[in-house]
């Protein structure tokens, strides 16, 4: 081949080669323009909610480029809103494959998956998108519903507050996490996240007030009064907040603080009932009865409907050992208080202190009825039918007694007496009243029993030391002294048995009684 031959041919070839690519350039650019023109078409339809003909539009789009990630998103999208999330799936997984930075195929994968109910899977898209980006709280919230709907508790309130230490404005999730705490009856961790609230917006009413009955129902009582002081700055002081923070301080055994909240609450509303019935109920409580005779005259005068009044002023009655005056205030509102408990045993107690048996059983049997775990009322009536000799009766209510409740001494000791007064099955006296001493050491009464047990028993010796000791503890009893004198004489200690008889006179023993038991040497 001569040269200008070879020269023209490769030339040619030359030419060839540039009109291959040329045309090959040409024809990616015509696909990339058309997967285009259906990828906006296609666009246009899903936001026009015509998602089938979107459908057709982008898998046009994807004849053209298959490989566009953005196009895969759009038809999964299409697909997701036909329900057909089966189709979504597999272009979201294609999208990610092709695309593994893209968020928004992995988000629109989780969303599906949580639709479905497959919180498994879903749990695992977020978790992957929460290390993509850590400060993203809206991925740690999502993980923290997931957890919610498999019931992991503890989990999910941990999700919650890290979205809420991401985003302190994301107060739902910190609220759901607080939620939670107050439906599984987390209450010691419901107590740190309100607190943690509480910190970000100090300013909150809401917060504050389920801090304080968060507070409250933990015991927290220091807390309790931080949250009251905060309400109080913020929605100034109430007669409601007073009560609230007297009640706590009775709580916690202040009761002259308590008392002062009280007092305070007076100055907004002299007349105040709730307030009134509050701080005689504290002074009752206290044992000072001028104050609550003081201040429930005020109910008294002012609220003659109000039965607390005539309650309170029997109660103060009583424990001025004035049952008759009881009584008196009782009978004034007696038709008013047929149903009510707390009279009804009143009365009951008041006619027992004055001997009217009669009357003290009819209105302690009211008041068993009214409340039928009244422990008080049990014990009054057992002790009167012990006096009448009905004592199937008496010991029918010991045995109940002591059955409810295995701790209650006194029930252990007054069956025991009741079964030495009549001489019946000592043995099981001398038991009743070893746990009765055993459950309250030290105890006057209690060890007298026992004291005279033993002395029925004849076993002297033993019977002096418990009496004695109970002498020691109380020495102005006549029950314990005469039972002293008793044991003495027995043990031919006749001197020291009259004097302990004379002492027992005195202090208001039966004199006719004892005068015949002294011995004249």
């Amino acid at each position: 081949m001569k040269l200008y031959n070879l020269k023209y041919y490769l030339s040619s070839l030359f030419i060839v080669i540039i009109c291959f690519y040329a045309n090959l350039f040409s024809q990616e650019r015509n696909n990339e323009n058309l997967a285009i023109h259906h990828f906006m078409q296609g666009e246009f339809l899903l936001n026009q909610g015509n998602y089938a003909l979107a459908v057709l539009e982008f898998q046009d789009a994807l004849n053209f480029d298959p490989n566009a990630s953005t196009i895969h998103i759009s038809i999964a999208d299409a697909y997701r809103r036909l329900g057909r999330s089966n189709h979504a799936e597999n272009h979201l997984k294609i999208a990610i494959d092709l695309d593994p930075d893209d968020f928004s195929a992995r988000e629109m994968l989780g969303h599906i998956y949580i639709i479905n109910r497959n919180y498994s899977d879903a749990e695992g898209v977020f978790l992957t998108l929460s290390k993509m980006d850590s400060l993203n709280d809206s991925y740690i919230t999502i993980l923290a519903d997931l957890a919610k709907f498999k019931e992991n508790w503890d989990l999910s309130i941990n999700y919650y507050e890290k979205a809420f230490e991401l985003n302190p404005q994301n107060y739902k999730s910190i609220d759901n996490a607080l939620q939670i705490c107050l439906s599984a009856q987390l209450f010691k961790r419901a107590e740190s996240i309100c607190l943690k609230i509480l910190n970000y917006d100090s300013e909150n009413i809401t917060y504050w007030q389920t801090y304080k009955q968060i507070t409250a129902y933990n015991k927290n009582y220091d807390n309790t009064l931080n949250a009251i002081l905060n309400i109080e700055r913020i929605n100034g002081v109430s007669i409601k907040l007073l009560l609230e923070k007297s009640a706590i301080k009775e709580e916690q055994s202040k009761n002259d603080e308590a008392v002062a909240h009280l007092v305070e609450a007076l100055i907004i509303d002299s007349l105040h009932i709730e307030v009134l019935q509050r701080l005689v109920a504290l002074y009752i409580e206290t044992n000072n009865y001028i104050d609550a005779d003081f201040y429930n005259q005020k109910i008294l005068d002012n609220y003659k409907d109000d039965p607390s009044g005539y309650i309170n002023a029997s109660i103060i009655a009583l424990n001025n050992s004035s049952p008759n005056e009881a009584i008196r205030y009782l009978k004034l509102k007696i038709e008013d208080l047929g149903d009510n408990y707390s009279a009804n045993y009143l009365l009951g107690t008041s006619y027992y202190q004055i001997d009217d048996l009669i009357n003290a059983e009819k209105f302690l049997k009211n008041a068993l009825k009214l409340f039928p775990g009244s422990r008080a009322s049990k014990h009054t009536l057992a002790m009167i039918y012990d006096q009448t000799g009905l004592w199937l009766k008496s010991d029918s209510l010991y045995l109940d007694l002591i059955s409810t409740d295995s701790t209650d001494a006194q029930a252990y000791n007054n069956f025991a007496y009741s079964l030495v007064e009549r001489n019946a099955n000592l043995e099981l006296a001398l038991e009743m009243s070893m746990i009765a001493n055993k459950i309250v050491p030290d105890s006057s009464p209690y060890l007298d029993t026992l004291g005279w047990i033993y002395f029925k028993l004849e076993q002297y010796d033993k019977a002096l030391s418990y009496v004695q000791k109970s002498y020691a503890l109380d020495d102005s009893n006549p029950v314990i002294l005469e039972h002293l004198a008793d044991i003495l004489k027995a043990t031919n200690q006749s001197s020291k048995a009259n004097l302990i008889y004379m002492q027992a006179i005195d202090v208001g023993g039966d004199s006719l009684l004892i005068q015949k038991k002294i011995i004249i040497e």
